[in-house]
């Protein structure tokens, strides 16, 4: 690849010397991104208008915080009133205004785990 060099290449570098063998692997690795990219990229036919769009499958949803708006990352809390992510601060369904109702939820969770447990009076007497 490189005139005037004079070192020598091993078979695991397909015979080339260090520098030719790092050309090498930058161009198969422009050859695979290319293809990589070609491949993400992925066409979606728009119902309305029949028109394709190229989406690119590589983007990042960003996760903020539904009252201040506070990027949460991977310590985001979820409600489960379905109000999104929050941080730290509005996790608390006092602090966001939350309607989900913990308090029947958990009275519907003890009935299913605690049935009453009665016993006939009439075998116990005589």
């Amino acid at each position: 690849m490189f005139k005037g060099l004079w070192f020598f290449g091993t078979p695991s570098n397909n015979n080339f010397c260090s520098l030719c063998y790092k050309a090498f692997l930058k161009e198969e690795e422009e050859a695979k991104g290319s293809l990589s990219h070609q491949m993400s990229c992925i066409t979606l036919d728009d119902i309305d208008s029949g028109k394709t769009k190229n989406v690119d499958s590589t983007m990042k949803i960003k996760q903020r915080c539904m009252i201040c708006k506070k990027k949460v990352g991977l310590t985001g809390f979820s409600c489960r009133c379905g109000g999104g992510m929050f941080c730290r601060v509005h996790r608390y369904p006092e602090e966001h205004a939350c309607t989900f109702d913990f308090k029947s939820i958990g009275h519907v969770a003890l009935a299913k785990e605690n049935p009453l447990c009665k016993v006939d009076k009439l075998e116990t007497r005589i």
